[in-house]
């Protein structure tokens, strides 16, 4: 029996760490709108100026936003709550708020070492630990309270991993969605974390290989 390893389709669990952000001034969560269209006008002055076009953009979470673009896996937990549109009418719409205040889960590669350049962006005041040490939190704890609180805030990558945990497991029939083996059927034969073995149909016979979990979903 032949073991293919390959680095394309293997994917390793993440590390989560709890890691406390900065409020801003008021004591609330610092957002920001982003990706606005504006247009040109003339001010009050007479000078051409510009201005954000009503109805653009998207509101973000400037501590969240800043990692996931960085690369970071961001898991900020949310609810949603009813709050007025605006001082002018009395109509309502959900938003999302964070649920821990001030806390949101940041997350890396097991085996890679981001520490430093965690610690040096202006948002991040510390992590969660004891005994000078941080906590990590398991894969899985995290995979748990995404299906309840993620509210669709979360990387596609990670999206199809919560997915997978749900659809497939020992002895049955799973379809690889990416990677070189994208298209094939193979029969799950053991699940340990995020970590897949499988044996695939190759050149008339079964080998056993490694996928990740997010790579996989239950053939239909």
């Amino acid at each position: 029996m032949n073991m293919v390893n390959t680095a394309d389709v293997y994917a390793r669990e993440i590390q989560w760490f709890a890691v406390r952000m900065k409020p801003n001034a008021s004591g609330g969560a610092r957002t920001a709108i982003i990706d606005v269209e504006k247009e040109k006008y003339i001010n009050r002055a007479g000078q051409p100026a510009h201005r954000r076009i009503k109805g653009t953009g998207t509101r973000v979470f400037v501590p969240e936003h800043l990692l996931r673009r960085s690369g970071f896996e961001v898991f900020l937990p949310v609810k949603k709550v009813w709050r007025i549109k605006n001082r002018f009418t009395k109509e309502k719409h959900l938003v999302s708020v964070p649920l821990l205040a001030d806390w949101m889960f940041v997350g890396w590669r097991i085996g890679d070492e981001r520490w430093l350049e965690l610690m040096s962006f202006d948002v991040v005041m510390g992590v969660m630990g004891t005994g000078g040490r941080p906590i990590q939190m398991s894969d899985a704890t995290v995979m748990r309270m995404m299906r309840q609180y993620s509210g669709g805030r979360v990387s596609s990558q990670i999206r199809r991993r919560v997915a997978a945990r749900r659809t497939f497991g020992v002895g049955d029939l799973a379809r690889v969605i990416d990677g070189p083996f994208e298209g094939q059927d193979v029969r799950v034969v053991d699940i340990a974390g995020q970590t897949v073995k499988a044996m695939l149909k190759i050149l008339g016979g079964d080998i056993q290989v490694e996928l990740g979990a997010d790579l996989l979903s239950k053939a239909e």
